[in-house]
């Protein structure tokens, strides 16, 4: 008899499932899912939907509004009552994102739900700690606390975002660990065609991102920017140009047709950058990175190796960087290709999904 996993999605789940079926997108965001449902493993997924107007959804608005405010990050208790039956049935519960698992491990934590949950947490202790101190925020540190000290085990993405689960929320540290992201190093490929663009690209959306820093060190260099975030038109030069909402395809060929990506962040804890930096390096191109405290692996992650490190919010050091590379294309291969070989050997969605198979039969026994 197979054991029945379930893994909980936010959203857009089945839509990229259906297009890496297709061969129009990678893998990356299904932590490993299709990989794993084979061998006596047998694997389903259910996910939210935010045009949905089931009235279950619509009940659970009002309380998932207020905490989302007071903690800053989601709390989707509608999808585990839409989709509670198969929930119920399932032998292991893998939530691949805080959104989801919050509700879970109260669940857990209040006795009504038996089945072991992996909890894979993206954010929630730094959203929570970097609260302003209020009332609240003890409470929510708290709950989640005890929510999160219920289940069998809490996996991270990075080296940083360990030290955040157990000391924010006192979680036994045999029970953290830290599960490295993979990417689809069969999707995201170099092209045949070796040349180096004339422009530098950044991409990422998330409020880790450290533009101000970027756009100061690159005011002379042709720059393009893929964000959803607002930028100042005062801020930008005139060689930099901004975009969003690109599919995967048209992602590809930006990473392609770059001269090299720089990814700046702020120093969290938190791997942020993560997913921009292991498709870049995955597609050939050397990558300047922020050494932030959620740097994922810095074993791995080796100045002038597998990419180029700077400093974070230092202008003068990452203007440095941006122009040694300018000015030495055969350093931006061999970085390059260095990071190509190891997102091929320990950063992809297979090693993802070898990494997260043992996990769950670990836990399940």
């Amino acid at each position: 008899m197979s054991t029945r996993v379930l893994f909980l999605f936010r959203r857009n789940r089945l839509e990229q499932l259906q297009a890496w079926r297709n061969g129009d997108g990678p893998v990356d965001f299904l932590y490993g899912l299709p990989f794993i449902n084979s061998n006596g493993i047998s694997c389903e997924f259910v996910e939210g939907d935010d045009a949905s107007d089931n009235w279950r959804r619509r009940l659970c608005y009002p309380v998932e509004s207020v905490v989302s405010r007071a903690v800053g990050i989601g709390f989707s208790l509608h999808i585990v009552w839409i989709h509670w039956n198969k929930i119920r049935r399932a032998n292991i519960l893998v939530s691949t994102v805080d959104t989801c698992g919050l509700p879970i491990a109260m669940l857990k934590w209040l006795g009504v739900l038996r089945a072991p949950v992996i909890y894979i947490s993206q954010g929630l202790a730094h959203r929570l700690l970097m609260r302003a101190p209020s009332i609240w925020a003890v409470i929510f540190r708290f709950a989640y606390s005890r929510f999160l000290q219920s289940v069998e085990r809490v996996l991270v993405l990075g080296e940083g975002a360990a030290d955040s689960v157990v000391y924010g929320f006192g979680v036994d540290p045999s029970r953290v660990v830290v599960l490295p992201f993979g990417v689809d190093d069969r999707y995201w490929i170099p092209t045949d065609d070796q040349s180096q663009g004339e422009y530098i690209l950044s991409i990422g959306t998330d409020a880790a991102r450290d533009y101000p820093t970027l756009l100061s060190a690159a005011v002379h260099r042709k720059l393009h920017i893929v964000t959803r975030q607002r930028l100042f038109v005062s801020t930008l030069g005139s060689e930099t140009f901004v975009s969003s909402d690109h599919s995967f395809a048209e992602l590809r060929e930006l990473y392609r047709a770059a001269r090299f990506v720089v990814i700046p962040l702020k120093d969290v804890d938190q791997p942020s950058g993560q997913s921009a930096a292991l498709q870049a390096m995955a597609c050939g191109k050397a990558v300047i990175l922020t050494h932030t405290r959620g740097l994922w692996e810095s074993e791995y992650m080796r100045h002038m190796e597998t990419c180029y490190l700077v400093n974070p919010g230092d202008v003068d050091n990452l203007r440095n960087g941006i122009d040694y590379l300018w000015a030495n294309p055969r350093e931006v291969e061999r970085i390059g290709l260095n990071g190509r070989s190891l997102v091929e050997r320990r950063y992809n969605s297979s090693a993802l999904a070898q990494n997260l198979r043992r996990h769950i039969l670990e836990v399940v026994g």
